[in-house]
């Protein structure tokens, strides 16, 4: 006959009763939470289908045109945010922020007045050149640097507004203002944009659902899932072990 007071447990061999009840109760609770982390992701891959952004809409619709040079000039606006959107994005690699902000250039210098784009390439330089020089400045000609750079930044998403439809202090104006290049292909039939298309589809497209689209307390509920409930959801199956075990303790006079 086991004894009451033989409650030492191991979870691969239990050694009595107690054991065996306990290694239950933890296989159990450990089942709840796989299915409960691991079914809901397979649940979210297997009903979510691709959702393309509006700023890829008004690419792929526009790029042909903007290629031939047959847009108005709302279209141009509409476009060039949509590569803005692009730009923005913080996950984006080298080469692929280079493809974006060489389209960009390109595509804002086409949008301006001779005059203005020789404006706007000046600028453009100096600002790379004062770029250059912060390294090795220090103190009071670093600040005062910083402070030219910042202006001529600013004077940039100015003078351009009348044609590019951003304005200054908008997010978009933060991008576009240091997006912009001295140096980028005369054309938008260049080469180096054959992959532009890629890019844009890889990062304007995201997977969405009825998970992703439906609001819980505020949040999207697969957010409010991963983040808040999964976290409940275990601090309630460590209380309930506890409960569970304290009674089935009590329930076999286990001494502790």
């Amino acid at each position: 006959m086991e004894s009451s007071e033989n409650y030492n447990f191991s979870i691969f061999r239990p050694r009595n009763v107690h054991g065996r009840k306990n290694r239950n109760v933890i296989l159990t609770m450990l089942l709840v939470w796989i299915v409960a982390v691991f079914g809901f992701q397979f649940l979210l891959r297997a009903i979510e289908k691709p959702v393309p952004e509006k700023a890829l809409v008004t690419f792929e619709k526009l790029w042909p045109a903007v290629k031939t040079g047959r847009v108005s000039a709302d279209d141009a606006k509409s476009f060039l945010n949509s590569l803005i959107m692009a730009r923005g994005k913080g996950t984006l690699k080298t080469d692929e922020q280079k493809v974006l902000s060489d389209v960009i250039s390109c595509f804002t210098g086409q949008m301006l007045t001779e005059e203005l784009r020789a404006t706007l390439t000046s600028t453009i330089s100096e600002i790379e050149s004062l770029r250059l020089m912060l390294p090795a400045l220090k103190d009071q000609e670093f600040l005062a640097t910083k402070k030219r750079i910042s202006e001529l930044s600013n004077s940039i998403v100015v003078i351009t507004a009348p044609f590019t439809g951003i304005e200054k202090g908008t997010l978009e104006s933060e991008i576009f203002k240091y997006t912009l290049k001295s140096d980028y292909p005369g054309t938008l039939n260049d080469k180096s944009f054959e992959g532009l298309e890629d890019i844009m589809k890889l990062y304007m497209t995201h997977n969405q659902s009825i998970l992703t689209d439906t609001k819980f307390l505020g949040f999207p509920f697969h957010y409010f899932y991963t983040a808040v409930f999964l976290l409940i959801l275990f601090i309630g199956l460590c209380i309930v072990y506890n409960i569970l075990i304290e009674w089935r303790l009590k329930k076999q006079g286990v001494v502790e």
